[in-house]
């Protein structure tokens, strides 16, 4: 499959390694994340869920184990190599989750179509205008009184975080990283339409769970 034109760091050429780097890299705390992002994301039977930058689909294989078939979850990830290990995963587990390669800054579906969009660990990978127009594109999916839950790194909180985050940004040459080290999402989220945001948990000196809605019409 295609990749999209996108200007985003892309793990694809990692994807095959990505699963087992992650889970070492966490030590073994993976598991406990994925589970205290869903916890954000009050997911009730037949929602239409939205995971942003979904990589090889380990969330949101997990929203999909909680609709229990009803509703509908899908992923959409710029990696097209991210997207088949998704696929592969899906069909061998035997879950109800679609995915598709596409770039969050240009989402090809429709406008107020999701109750819940969730982004894990995605933002840190674009720069500060693709998270603007990242964002709004979520904004534009998400159906009036939806849900936004973001789970990413954000200000650094304590000395090994602010050590090994910053030595992050400039030895992988990632400037990326320097909207989320400043703690800038939750001011991009509210440029781009999201009311009611929340930081709802901080985990290893350097990682935030946010909520946030999107007003709904007035009539």
């Amino acid at each position: 499959m295609p990749r999209p034109e996108t200007r985003g760091r892309h793990l694809n050429h990692v994807a095959w390694l990505y699963d087992p780097l992650v889970e070492r890299m966490s030590f073994g705390r993976e598991g406990h994340f994925r589970e205290r992002t869903l916890d954000f994301m009050d997911i009730r039977p037949g929602q239409q869920i939205l995971d942003v930058g979904c990589g090889t689909g380990s969330l949101t294989l997990r929203i999909a184990e909680r609709l229990a078939g009803t509703g509908s979850v899908s992923g959409i990830d710029a990696a097209p190599r991210m997207i088949a290990i998704a696929c592969r995963k899906a069909k061998n587990r035997s879950l109800a989750a679609r995915f598709e390669t596409m770039a969050a800054e240009q989402l090809t579906l429709g406008t107020e179509v999701f109750d819940t969009v969730v982004n894990s660990m995605f933002t840190h990978h674009i720069d500060t205008e693709l998270k603007h127009q990242a964002f709004a594109e979520m904004h534009r999916v998400l159906k009036p009184g939806g849900l936004l839950v973001t789970a990413d790194i954000d200000r650094p909180t304590t000395s090994l975080a602010r050590l090994t985050s910053w030595l992050a940004r400039y030895v992988l040459f990632q400037p990326e990283l320097e909207d989320n080290l400043r703690g800038d999402l939750p001011e991009i989220m509210a440029a781009e339409g999201f009311t009611d945001i929340a930081r709802r948990d901080h985990l290893y000196g350097m990682v935030s769970f946010f909520t946030a809605g999107k007003p709904e019409r007035l009539s």
